[in-house]
């Protein structure tokens, strides 16, 4: 298994990570017909926009991309930057390719936040697990027709 920076060529490839994890990870948090309705097509501009930022990440094996993390400039005014995504497919959940991705993803950061939906209970087992500490802020988004609930999560 590999990690690497990744190139504009895996964009395609990063996408379907990305809506195949949503699609597992999010069942049940989220509609079924919302999830359901996502593409690679359409998320793969996305990534080709933002690959060039030179920090998104991808985890290999076998020279197929099983997923990605993504940092950079936190959004929230009080903190100075922020993992926006970690995504694995559900396949390579559990093999120990999370940490080593976040971790290069993290790397050379400070003071950075993330923000995680409350009910998932893994991913913040998996950031307490990094170093990360429920800094008491909350907020609702709307995503498709659900409004859910995020807390958000710092490491100084």
């Amino acid at each position: 298994m590999t990690i690497r920076k990744a190139v504009l060529a895996d964009a395609p490839a990063i996408a379907q990570v990305h809506v195949r994890s949503w699609q597992t990870t999010y069942r049940g948090h989220l509609p079924d017909s919302f999830l359901d309705s996502l593409s690679a097509d359409s998320r793969t501009p996305i990534w080709e926009r933002d690959i060039p930022s030179g920090n998104v990440w991808v985890a290999l094996a076998d020279d197929e991309v099983v997923g990605f993390a993504y940092a950079g400039p936190a959004r929230d005014p009080d903190a100075t930057s922020e993992l926006y995504a970690i995504y694995l497919l559900a396949s390579a959940q559990g093999t120990g390719l999370a940490h080593p991705l976040a971790v290069s993803a993290l790397e050379g950061l400070t003071d950075t936040v993330l923000w995680v939906l409350a009910g998932n209970h893994r991913a913040r087992r998996f950031y307490e697990r990094l170093g990360f500490v429920l800094d008491g802020s909350t907020r609702q988004e709307t995503i498709g027709s659900a409004v859910i609930e995020e807390v958000r999560y710092r490491r100084p």
